[in-house]
């Protein structure tokens, strides 16, 4: 079973089909931490290669334009990198070391601790498939799963619980190990 990180950052997976709530659900446990003085990153996974940081008109975008490999904008309170390049999960991972939390949206196929978000009982195929699930998060309600009851129950409208939990998890692993 995979376990919590006992040791700072602490990571978890928010994954799931298209349309079950991953953003919403990654926005509200970024919102719950950062309200208790953590300091949290987000990484979020685009598939399809759809994003786009910097705006056409901007300096930054006439700098990639011209062939810029990597921009990177520095003001006083937010630094952007944008490269041209993939970057390796864990790398990125490294690189947000100093945080007290990493919320990953995506990168199902990674062994993080990680959330399923389930919005149709087909999606539950989904939770079979992965590694390191330590809850799955529903828009069904919890009597259609009895059968499941091995599995952490949560309805996507709890996010403060959920949030508490990921807390108690870490807390209890510290335990566990003699640290707290």
């Amino acid at each position: 079973m995979t376990t919590m990180s006992d040791t700072k950052p602490h990571i978890i997976q928010i994954v799931g089909y298209k349309n079950t709530g991953k953003t919403t659900l990654t926005a509200a446990l970024i919102g719950h931490f950062s309200s208790m003085g953590l300091k949290v990153a987000a990484i979020k996974h685009d598939g399809h290669d759809h994003f786009e940081m910097d705006q056409e008109g901007t300096d930054s975008y006439r700098f990639g334009e011209a062939g810029a490999s990597a921009v990177v904008v520095i003001s006083e309170k937010r630094t952007a990198i944008m490269e041209r390049q993939s970057t390796k999960l864990e790398d990125m991972l490294i690189h947000l070391s100093g945080y007290d939390w990493i919320v990953v949206e995506g990168f199902k196929d990674a062994s993080y601790p990680k959330f399923v978000m389930v919005r149709e009982e087909k999606d539950l195929t989904l939770v079979d498939q992965l590694e390191g699930v330590v809850g799955i998060i529903s828009w069904l309600p919890s009597e259609q799963f009895i059968e499941r009851s091995r599995d952490t129950w949560y309805s996507v409208h709890e996010t403060k619980d959920i949030a508490k939990a990921l807390l108690a998890m870490v807390e209890s692993e510290c335990r566990q190990k003699g640290e707290v």
